[in-house]
Order: C-alpha cells, then sequence, then structure tokens
C-alpha cells in the first residue's frame, strides 16, 4: 500500500527576494509620487495663462506689469534652486521637495485671496520653488538607483516627467479659460468696464474668478499628502553625488545675485522712467559684473558654470541656446496673450479674445508640441537630430513675423501659435536630450541642472526686458499697453530667435561616450555629414 504523503508546503520566500519586492513596490511608488508632482507642474505652470487679464483687472494692474511676476518668480527660482539643493543634500531631497509643494500650495491659495497687487506678487515669486521640483526628482531617482544604471534610468525619468508636465498643461490649458468663460465671469468684466464701473464692484466677476483660481489651489493641496505618501522614507536620508547639489553653492548664489541685479534694475528704471539714471546704473553694473563671474567660474573647483563645457561645440551651445528659447518660447507668452484679449473696439488694435479663446490657442500650441515631439523623438541619427534643431528657432521666427503683419482675428493668433507650436515641438525635448546624451556618466542630472539654471537666467532677463518695453510707451491712464511695446516685444523675438538659429548651427552632434572605436567614427561620420 503505498503510503499518503503531504503536499509540499510552499518554500518562504528568501531574504534576497523579499528585498527586492520591497525594492520594486518603492520603486513604483515613487515613480506615481513623481508623476502626481510633475502633473501638479503643468496645472500650475498652465492653468493662470488664459486668465491673465481677468487676474491682472482683479488687482487692478495693468497688462505690461504681468511680466514682472514672471521676473519675480524666475529671481525666487534663482535663489531657491541652490540652497534648497544643497539643503536637500543634508536632510534628504524627500523631506525639502515635500516642504516645497506645501509652499506652492500655500502660494496658490495666496492667490485665491490676493485683491491688491503684492498680494499676487508674492504668491506668484513663491512659485518660483516649483523650478526645484525637477532636480529634486532627477535625485530621488538617483538616490534609488544602482550606479551602473543611472544614466540611461534618468534620461528616461527626465522624458517621461516631461511628458506629463505637458499632459497637465493640456488639462490646464482646457478647463481654466473656458471655465471662467462659462460662467459668466467674462461678459460680467467686459460689461462692468464698458459701463465704468472698476472691477472690484462689477457684481459677479470676482466671485466667478474666485471659483477658477480654486482648482490649482485644490490641486496642489492634494499633491502634498500624494507625494508625502508615495515617495517612499527610505530616500529621505540619502545624499546624491549627483545634481545641481554637486555644483558650488557660492557661483549658484552669485548667479542668482545677478538675476536680481537686472531685475531690480529694470524695475527701477520702470518706477523712475527710462530717464532715471540709477535703474541704468544698476542694470550696467550687473552686466559688468558678468565678466569677472565668468572668469572666476574658469578658475573655480566645484563652478555653477563649466566654462570649458560652454566652449565645448557638443555641448555649450545647447545650454547656452536654452537662455534664448526660454525667451521666444515661454517668455513672449505673457505679452502676446495680453495684446490677444485687447479690445480692438477699445484701444483700436488687439483681437478681443475671451479666456476660452486663449484656451483655444494654448491647446492648440501644446498639442502641436506634443505631436511634434513624439514625431521628432522618433529620428534616430544624431545628425538628423540637430538638423532639425537647427530648422526649429526659424518657426519661432516666422511665427512672429506673422504676427507682425497678421494680428487682427482669431485665425491669425491660432495659425501662428501652431507655427510656433511645431518649432517648440522639436526644441522643448531636443534640447534637454542633447544636453543629456552629451554628458559624461554619472554627470546627467548635473547637465540637466544647469539646464535648468540657464532656462532661470533667460526667464529673468527676458520678463524684465518684454516689461520695461510695454511699460516705456505705456499710457499711464490705460490698462492695455500700447501697440508700439507689443510690436517691440515681437521684434526682439525675432531678433533672438535668429540668434538661436546661429548658435545651433554652431552646434555639433552630441558625442555618447564612444565604447570602442567604431562608435567614435560613426560619430565622425555624422558630423561631417552636418557640419
Amino acid at each position: 500500500m503505498a503510503s499518503l504523503r503531504r503536499p509540499a508546503a510552499p518554500s518562504a520566500p528568501t531574504t534576497t527576494e523579499s528585498r527586492a519586492s520591497g525594492r520594486g513596490f518603492a520603486a513604483r511608488r515613487l515613480v506615481f509620487g513623481l508623476v502626481a508632482l510633475q502633473l501638479t507642474a503643468g496645472v500650475l505652470g498652465a492653468f493662470y495663462t488664459p486668465l491673465i487679464t481677468p487676474i491682472a483687472r482683479n488687482v487692478g494692474m495693468r497688462d505690461a506689469d504681468w511680466n514682472w511676476f514672471d521676473s519675480a518668480l524666475a529671481a525666487v527660482a534663482a535663489f531657491a534652486l541652490p540652497l534648497l539643493t544643497k539643503l536637500g543634500d543634508v536632510i534628504g531631497h524627500r523631506r525639502v521637495l515635500v516642504a516645497t509643494t506645501v509652499v506652492v500650495a500655500g502660494s496658490s491659495w495666496l492667490a485665491v485671496v490676493a485683491t491688491d497687487f503684492w498680494t499676487l506678487f508674492a504668491a506668484f515669486a513663491l512659485q518660483g520653488f516649483i523650478a526645484v521640483w525637477l532636480p529634486f526628482e532627477l535625485a530621488l531617482v538617483r538616490d534609488a538607483t544602482p550606479p551602473e544604471q543611472a544614466e540611461r534610468r534618468l534620461t528616461r525619468v527626465s522624458s517621461a516627467l516631461t511628458v506629463f508636465f505637458m499632459i497637465g498643461s493640456v488639462l490646464a490649458t482646457a478647463v481654466g479659460g473656458q471655465l471662467f468663460t462659462l460662467n459668466g465671469g467674462w461678459d460680467a468684466l467686459q460689461n462692468g468696464l464698458d459701463a465704468g464701473v472698476a472691477p472690484a464692484d462689477i457684481v459677479g466677476f470676482r466671485e466667478s474668478l474666485l471659483v477658477v483660481l480654486l482648482i490649482p489651489a485644490v490641486v496642489s493641496t492634494l499633491a502634498v499628502p500624494t507625494v508625502a505618501f508615495l515617495i517612499p522614507r527610505q530616500l529621505s536620508r540619502q545624499r546624491s553625488d549627483d545634481g545641481v547639489g554637486a555644483l558650488g553653492l557660492s557661483g549658484l548664489l552669485a548667479l542668482g545675485g545677478i538675476m536680481v541685479g537686472i531685475v531690480a534694475g529694470f524695475g527701477l528704471v520702470k518706477l523712475g522712467g527710462a530717464a532715471l539714471l540709477p535703474g541704468w546704473v544698476v542694470v550696467a553694473a550687473t552686466v559688468a559684473s558678468v565678466v569677472p563671474f565668468l572668469r572666476w567660474q574658469a578658475g573655480a573647483a566645484a563652478p555653477a558654470l563649466d566654462i570649458a563645457v560652454l566652449r565645448d561645440r557638443r555641448r555649450g551651445p545647447y545650454l547656452i541656446g536654452i537662455i534664448f528659447f526660454t525667451i521666444v518660447y515661454s517668455t513672449v507668452t505673457v505679452p502676446t496673450i495680453t495684446f490677444i484679449t485687447t479690445d480692438p473696439d477699445v484701444f483700436g488694435y488687439g483681437i478681443g479674445a475671451t479666456p476660452a479663446d486663449i484656451s483655444l490657442i494654448m491647446l492648440g500650441m501644446i498639442l502641436t508640441i506634443v505631436v511634434v515631439a513624439g514625431l521628432a523623438g522618433r529620428v534616430g541619427s544624431a545628425a538628423a537630430r540637430l538638423r532639425l534643431l537647427r530648422m526649429a528657432p526659424l518657426l519661432i521666427v516666422v511665427q512672429y513675423s506673422f504676427l507682425l503683419v497678421f494680428h487682427d482675428t482669431l485665425w491669425h493668433a491660432v495659425a501662428a501659435a501652431v507655427i510656433g507650436g511645431i518649432g517648440a515641438g522639436i526644441l522643448v525635448p531636443g534640447l534637454p536630450a542633447a544636453v543629456a546624451s552629451s554628458a559624461p556618466p554619472g554627470r546627467v542630472a548635473a547637465g540637466l541642472g544647469v539646464l535648468n539654471i540657464l532656462s532661470i537666467a533667460g526667464a529673468t532677463a527676458g520678463s524684465a526686458i518684454f516689461a520695461l518695453a510695454l511699460h516705456d510707451t505705456a499710457d499711464s491712464t490705460v490698462t492695455a499697453a500700447p501697440m508700439e511695446g507689443y510690436l517691440a516685444v515681437w521684434l526682439i523675438t525675432i531678433a533672438l530667435a535668429v540668434v538661436l538659429t546661429v548658435i545651433m548651427w554652431l552646434a555639433r552632434p552630441p558625442l555618447v561616450a564612444p565604447a570602442n572605436n567604431t562608435n567614435t567614427n560613426n560619430n565622425n561620420k555624422e558630423e561631417a555629414d552636418v557640419c
């Protein structure tokens, strides 16, 4: 008689398997947390854009002054990025990331209740802390990644987070302006202004705006517990030797001081007029300080800007190009939108678009960027990608040259936005990808951190210059900037886009560290094909 045997019990998981399972769960939590944060960043970055004019009227400011908000935001970001990154290296990236999420959520609620210029100014300045999110996210990924996989994973994560940022932007653009128009806020504002009623006394306007502004406040508030729960606490005490934290703190603070000096100088000019000498002295002294700053950085052991990298034609042009691209892509958007919303029946120029119209224009541009970015990402050859980067700024030249001549109907604005969206769809992912692929092993996040810093520098300078261009010729008795100011802004944008084109023609295909001579020869052949 055969003996009965008890089925073997399933073996308990080994310690190695348990650890691997735990790491996998923690990695998934981290990814979901970072995705939630980038969706929030996308919403906050795009939600307010269609609402620029009603928000400005709510606090009694002119269209030209909105550019100073952008300058303040960039100046705060310039200081926050190095200081908080160093703090993250000391107490942990997770803790500082959660703290900045709390600050940004608070600033969103401050924007809801703001009824005067300086309260709103403080609210948008505090949103400059968003600038630290992407470098911190990359640092957290680096903390959770084995060294041999870091470069590849950082590049992939950076691209993926950019996609989710764009998704958040699309959602915000589709909702903000449309909702304000549908709930009657825009009609109430226009009818009240036509009747000579102050915005604060217009029935239904402020209430409608408050309801709409609650959306980004709620989204940013929900991001706080989401990020705090999903990002594993095991990462809170780890330090990263990569990323912006590896850069020289003193150099970054000096760079931030230069940006603040530019904003302060132009701000003095704005307050006292173009004839005010102290303002121009501050501007001139700040610009002159760039030369000793670059000399100092050239000999620094841990420079904020590696001058040798900026001179390298395989990396430098992409880093320098981001300064000009930030101005001609994002910074110029604010004055262009205020022009589009200007009522031609009142001022004799503009298109008279509603916030809902602005949402559709922005949505068309963002969707164009997403589609073109996806197509451009399929280009495999480094030489072909560089050809696209050289062509893209010319589309921005075409965009604003078109607006110089055709700026009377909504379809003119839509056509210009789509043309510019094609160029931006190439440059938005193309410049970071070029920097990431040309960075030395283990320095991908550092390269992207420098890219972010230079983008902030471009936003600071561009916003101040555009604000000054619109203010200088503005009639102080009206809220809209003059037509001459808008034409000056578009001409400056065209000139800077031409400069960006020249910079891209000076660039060479990024050189990924070759494993053998065959790869080197192939890269040289590609360079010969392009150059």
